[in-house]
């Protein structure tokens, strides 16, 4: 059946022809409920079906990781006025602090359309991997479902724990609350060992059963069972339910996937279904992302599957087989890709994890919903509302203080640059050529005067930071217009370790750790001495990367760079895939203002030729920094790896050169520098001392993303 196409509107006497039809005895039905074709909403004796167009909230905000429950009530006031001009659905993972629910009431009681709630049950997923067999936690899982029930009907105070939300919930919003979904992506490793234990028949609940269920599917059953009575003993109501579930533990086969965890057992949705007794009905849910896993980039039939635009798309055709799997309706519960400077996995079709602007990730987003509608889904939700600094991403976690990453905005990590919303600094720096942005710069003067010419002469250099990297700001006698950089190199160079270094550009020494050399568009890289390259240590010999040339410092200064695919073979075919980096340290150009008509959210550098500057940002991770916030870096010996140590301040340097005569920046040279700040002495090039005071709350503002406009006047790709 093509569930879109199923009749969207039945009077109140067609009830009983639908698909999950009211049960006759109960007075009344609910009003939500799974019909043929997905959710369908009751009200006043008609049923409407309602495709879910939804944004997920998280918990964290910037200087708290989510257990913190630090979301304020005009926060989310001012939040939900902004999802619901997007979306009809707002899906949480677990249970938000009572002020939530107070301004989701607010909220609805104003509004001319609802905005609904997917209410979600969090289970900790690191005491889930402990136990190993999922049914040890079935006492503890369940005392938090029936807690779950108990929020959203505004009926319960709730004891302050550690890494929980608390106090009165005093805001009844099952009246606006669309459904349950209940656990996490389920860790592979558990499911295989709560299915080790034989299953004892299948479960047989009051309002869910299994049906030729496995143990750990039996238990999940177990646990909806549980939420479901408990609402209607309690309350005498019902709404829909659904588990979480991804693409690792989807029912298909995947004879393409190249890791074994991948595809190591099955989570069934059919195997859960709801019983006679049971009218709001289950349904499947999915997390789907178009990059992860790697059976995604290569499994044949879905990079050539065709779209409903006539265009290859790895995703769609991934959907088309997973909704073609269940007899359930199916809803994907998370879906997007990052507007993060980093990359951590490509897609063959070009929606990578990460390294997309803000407007490309809303752009990606709707079209990703738009195949989703095309899969005769129930709908999809976005991941997510805002971005969430306390995360990590596999490919650069180890090179950051865990306790400390909500503290400063990493603007390299992937799984931090998800959110339709933003956070940045206050005084944050635009990256525009705005003289305003510097007031509270460090300002350096050139120690002595030169005969370069004009556009090589350097009148200052400004230092500056914010939460998201070291900014310098390089002011020239004049800069011609366009610029021409086949007249014009420039160098910052900057220092943690306090080890003087042989420049890559010109015959001098300095105290530096790294140097941007600036180029122009397409020749301008962050380098790292490789020594002390972050990269190499970790990665180095997988990478094939002669380290004894870098465990000493012969390799001279090198790429930066970070992993995107650590390599691997494909089952069928034996085809090897290698491993794979990229050259993270090149910068890129634009302008960084997000009110500009020409705003590009991954610039790193500027050139403003009226006002004769050129401006750049490097973001902290890449500098080694490991928390700019308790001031910690990257350890200098290369044998303490990726060990972190504290640091008082940094040096920098800049200087200019003729590029006609220095050659590259990835290339020894004998060029001599035209012009620097604070100057040379003696075959050095001079640098300054930077500092800043520690933090441990960031001051931030909040901003919503290109993304967010993209989705707001395209209707999520439905019309612009």
């Amino acid at each position: 059946m093509n569930r879109r196409r199923f009749v969207a509107t039945v009077g109140a006497a067609g009830l009983a022809g639908l698909s999950g039809c009211q049960s006759t005895d109960r007075s009344s039905p609910p009003a939500y409920r799974i019909g043929a074709d997905g959710f369908e909403r009751r009200s006043e004796g008609t049923v409407t079906e309602l495709t879910v167009r939804g944004v997920n909230l998280g918990m964290a905000k910037p200087g708290y990781f989510p257990g913190s429950a630090a979301i304020e009530r005009a926060e989310y006031d001012r939040w939900l006025e902004h999802i619901g001009e997007i979306a009809n659905v707002v899906r949480t993972y677990t249970i938000h602090p009572p002020a939530f629910y107070r301004a989701l009431r607010a909220y609805n009681d104003d509004a001319e359309e609802p905005l609904l709630l997917l209410q979600g049950t969090w289970v900790p997923t690191a005491e889930l991997i402990d136990a190993g067999d999922a049914t040890a936690l079935s006492s503890t899982v369940d005392r938090e479902l029936r807690r779950t029930v108990e929020v959203v009907h505004g009926d319960t105070t709730l004891p302050e724990r550690p890494g929980y939300a608390s106090g009165p919930f005093d805001a009844d919003v099952s009246d606006v609350t669309l459904g349950y979904l209940f656990g996490i992506e389920w860790p592979p490793e558990v499911v295989e060992a709560t299915n080790e234990a034989d299953a004892d028949g299948d479960f047989e609940g009051s309002f869910v059963r299994t049906q030729g269920g496995s143990r750990f599917e039996q238990w999940l059953a177990g646990r909806l069972d549980t939420l479901a009575t408990h609402e209607s003993d309690r309350y005498d109501v019902q709404r829909p339910l659904s588990f979480v579930n991804w693409v690792t533990t989807d029912p298909l086969d995947h004879p393409y996937e190249p890791y074994h965890d991948e595809d190591l057992v099955s989570v069934d949705p059919d195997a859960i279904v709801a019983t006679d007794d049971f009218d709001a009905g289950t349904f499947a849910s999915y997390h789907a992302y178009p990059y992860y896993p790697d059976l995604l980039n290569e499994t044949p039939e879905y990079v050539d599957y065709v779209d409903h635009r006539g265009e290859p798309n790895s995703y769609a055709g991934y959907l088309h087989d997973l909704i073609a799997s269940t007899d359930q309706p199916v809803l994907i519960a998370e879906f997007g890709v990052p507007s993060s400077r980093g990359i951590a996995h490509r897609d063959v079709h070009g929606r990578d994890q990460g390294r997309h602007t803000e407007r490309e990730q809303g752009e990606i987003v709707a079209a990703m919903y738009q195949d989703i509608l095309a899969a005769d889904t129930a709908g999809g939700i976005a991941f997510s509302w805002q971005d969430e600094w306390f995360k990590r991403t596999w490919n650069l976690d180890a090179r950051s203080v865990p306790g400390r990453r909500p503290h400063w905005s990493n603007v390299e990590t992937p799984e931090q640059r998800f959110g339709l919303l933003a956070f940045q600094s206050p005084d944050a720096i635009t990256l525009d050529g705005s003289p305003g942005d510097w007031d509270d710069a460090t300002v350096v003067r050139p120690a002595e005067p030169t005969d370069a010419p004009d556009e090589r002469t350097l009148t200052g250099m400004q230092i500056s930071h914010d939460l998201a990297g070291l900014a310098i700001r390089l002011e020239f006698a004049t800069l011609p217009e366009p610029m021409q950089w086949g007249r014009t190199g420039a160098l910052v160079t900057v220092g943690l370790t306090g080890r003087a270094q042989s420049l890559p550009v010109g015959a001098l020494t300095a105290t530096a750790d790294f140097v941007a050399d600036l180029g122009g568009p397409d020749d301008s890289r962050l380098l790292v001495e490789s020594s002390y390259d972050a990269f190499a240590r970790e990665f180095g010999e997988i990478a094939g990367l002669d380290l004894d040339t870098y465990r000493d410092g012969r390799a001279g200064f090198v790429p930066v760079r970070e992993p995107i695919n650590l390599g691997y073979t494909v089952p069928p075919t034996g085809e090897s895939v290698p491993f794979e980096a990229v050259e993270t340290g090149r910068l890129r150009y634009g302008n960084g203002n997000p009110e500009a008509e020409s705003y590009d959210s991954l610039t790193d550098v500027h050139v403003d030729t009226e006002r004769d500057v050129i401006e750049l940002r490097l973001p902290w991770i890449l500098l080694n920094v490991a928390d700019p916030s308790s001031k910690q870096r990257i350890a200098t010996a290369w044998d303490d790896g990726l060990d972190v140590t504290d640091f008082d301040s940094i040096q920098v340097g800049a200087a200019t050169y003729d590029p006609s005569g220095a050659g590259t920046a990835d290339s020894a040279s004998t060029g001599l520098i035209d012009h620097a700040v604070p100057g040379t002495a003696a075959g050095t090039l001079e640098t300054t001392t930077y500092s800043w005071s520690t933090w441990d709350r960031p001051p931030y503002e909040e901003r919503l993303k290109q993304s967010y406009h993209v989705l707001d006047r395209t209707d999520w790709g439905e019309r612009g």
